[in-house]
């Protein structure tokens, strides 16, 4: 379950992440929803404003930096892993 949330330090989060609006350069589609309950696996993300309640921490940055490449989707059916899986932990 991803459970996400979004920090400015650096220093706090598990890991960098870039948010592109290429999905071509995208290792990740991600489906963001409103409920804790539907979010499941590494794709489907449910952004809290919890820190204590988040199964990760991301900061978002360049795309240099980042550790993962995400483009957002509307749909969980189109979620998913696009290039191998990059990633020692599930989100």
């Amino acid at each position: 379950m991803a459970v996400i949330f979004q920090t400015y330090s650096v220093a706090e989060a598990h890991l960098k992440v870039h948010v592109t609006k290429d999905s071509g350069l995208a290792d990740l589609f991600v489906c963001s929803v409103s409920s804790v309950g539907r979010a499941t696996g590494d794709s489907i993300w449910y952004m809290t404003e919890s820190r204590a309640r988040a199964t990760s921490r991301i900061y978002l940055s360049a795309l240099a930096e980042a550790a993962l490449v995400v483009f957002f989707v509307d749909a969980p059916a189109k979620a998913g892993w696009r290039k191998a899986r990059k990633l020692s932990r599930a989100l």
